[in-house]
């Protein structure tokens, strides 16, 4: 039998505030965290002698993970801004700048979620414009418009950026 869902939410009410304090020492994600810890809950036959013991073990474990999982993703960018520096590179230039990756990364994040798709889906997945086309479900025209309109957007505020932490204070 399975646990009720008045036991759960009981619990819930109780600790779920802790638990995502918890949580956040660890990750950026606690809500989630939190949220998976509830639902190997509602999976159990029966609540564990000591609910919040178990669920605090469960956050932690979650929280790792996440962590870990972030920590991985962001090595995979920096790796790949690494190797794909140019880029940016002008035509009637032979060599780029390096590129902070965190201003990258910001630049990608204020971009629209669906420009940053395309980008993504293109320079760090490898597909091609007809494949994001069919992914996105938009016109081949318009994903290859949104694309180098969004590099645009990139080179110029990396560019700003790169302007600005040169600038003397």
């Amino acid at each position: 039998m399975a646990i009720r869902h008045e036991e759960i939410t009981k619990v819930w009410h109780a600790h779920a505030s802790a638990l995502t304090l918890l949580a956040r020492t660890r990750c950026n994600t606690a809500e989630d965290c939190v949220q998976e810890a509830y639902v190997k809950l509602a999976k159990l036959e029966e609540l564990p002698r000591e609910p919040i013991a178990w669920l605090s073990q469960v956050v932690r474990h979650e929280a790792i993970s996440h962590w870990r999982s972030e920590h991985r993703r962001q090595q995979r960018e920096v790796i790949a801004v690494q190797n794909q520096q140019q880029w940016f590179a002008s035509a009637d230039s032979d060599r780029c700048d390096p590129i902070d990756h965190l201003a990258l990364q910001q630049a990608l994040e204020n971009l629209d979620v669906d420009d940053r798709e395309i980008l993504v889906a293109h320079i760090w997945t490898g597909l091609t414009f007809r494949q994001i086309a069919e992914l996105t479900e938009l016109p081949l025209t318009q994903v290859h418009r949104r694309y180098t309109a969004a590099m645009q957007r990139l080179k110029l505020e990396i560019d700003a950026s790169n302007h600005s932490a040169a600038a003397p204070t």
